[in-house]
This record gives structure tokens, C-alpha cells and sequence, in this order.
């Protein structure tokens, strides 16, 4: 059932998150469960992707730095548990292995796809400082002739202005110090 934008809590993107929750956990709000829900902050794969990328700058996408691993072998790791490359078959990880700017992609979209809906993808894009002005985009469901129709809908545009990459220094931390100047644009 399409609950875009049904009643105050729906969802705005069309979009429901199954990621992350406890599949024992009952959605009606007034059962209580004996059941703890612990919130993840970082994942091990995300340790990894921060090395991949990491190795990726400072050595390339082949040389092995001090740990012993390049940023192609741990990349190739992520991907064999996702099941992509099994059997040492992976043409797309091989044409990027020869190219910092490729595995630096290559590791970027890995990240999208493997930490969608943690929260981390604002920050990689401000990190990277990539185009924060991409409207949110959604997906409207709806039931024509017994076959679902997928629509893509703007949800949200967004409005950020380059020195925005940067946050502002907090007044009082430049108070304390005459000799730190606020970030441009605040």
C-alpha cells in the first residue's frame, strides 16, 4: 500500500526502512517488547571502506601500505561477501584497479550503496565536496490494471551555498581567541 504522504508520520519519499530492525520487533506501537534494539554508530565494513579509500590516496589502488592490504584487496573483500566477483571474476573492480580516479569511484559508489539510509552519505558528499543541491528524490507507488506503476518524484530541493561545505566556528570558541577568524560565508 502507497503511503506517501498519507497522515503526519507517513513517509515523504515513499520509501519504508527495513534495514537495520529487528524482524521480532511488532509495528503496532502499544505492544511492548522485552527486546533491546541497540543503534549501530560505525559498522566493520565501514572501517574498511575509510581504509580502502584511505590507501586509495596515498598509495594507489595496488600498493599494499604498512597493514599489508591495498585498497583493491579490501575492496575485493567487500564486494566477494556481497557476492559480486565470487570465483575471483569482478571485470569492473579490474578496470578500476589500474586507476587511482576510477577505484577512487569505485570506492565512493560502494559506500553509497553499502551504508544507504546509516546517515553517512551527506557527510561523504560534503567531505568530497560533490553537489549538495540534488533534489530528494522519491518514489510514488500506485496499483494500474493489476500492475504496479513506479514514479520518481521530487520530494525536496535543496539549497547549499559553497562556504556551507565548511560549518560555522561557534561564537563563543571565537570570543576566546581574537586571532580566529569565522569561516567565510557565516
Amino acid at each position: 500500500d502507497n503511503g506517501l504522504n498519507k497522515i503526519a508520520n507517513s513517509t515523504r519519499t515513499g520509501y519504508y526502512l527495513r534495514k537495520l530492525m529487528r524482524d521480532d520487533c511488532d509495528p503496532n506501537s502499544t505492544t511492548q517488547l522485552a527486546q533491546y534494539h541497540y543503534p549501530v554508530y560505525m559498522r566493520f565494513t565501514e572501517i574498511f571502506l575509510a581504509y580502502a579509500e584511505a590507501a586509495n590516496e596515498a598509495w594507489g589502488p595496488r600498493v599494499a601500505g604498512p597493514s599489508g592490504y591495498s585498497a583493491y584487496d579490501v575492496i575485493k573483500a567487500i564486494r566477494q561477501r556481497a557476492g559480486i566477483g565470487t570465483g575471483g571474476n569482478d571485470p569492473y573492480l579490474e578496470t578500476c584497479a589500474g586507476d587511482p580516479a576510477m577505484m577512487r569511484e569505485l570506492i565512493r559508489n560502494e559506500r553509497r550503496i553499502e551504508l544507504s539510509f546509516e546517515n553517512k552519505r551527506f557527510w561523504d558528499m560534503r567531505r568530497w565536496k560533490l553537489d549538495l543541491n540534488e533534489p530528494v528524490k522519491g518514489m510514488d507507488v500506485k496499483q494500474v490494471a493489476g500492475a504496479l506503476k513506479y514514479n520518481i518524484i521530487d520530494v525536496e530541493n535543496r539549497n547549499y551555498k559553497d562556504y556551507m561545505y565548511y560549518g560555522p566556528i561557534p561564537d563563543g570558541e571565537v570570543q576566546k581567541w581574537s586571532n580566529l577568524d569565522q569561516n567565510t560565508g557565516w
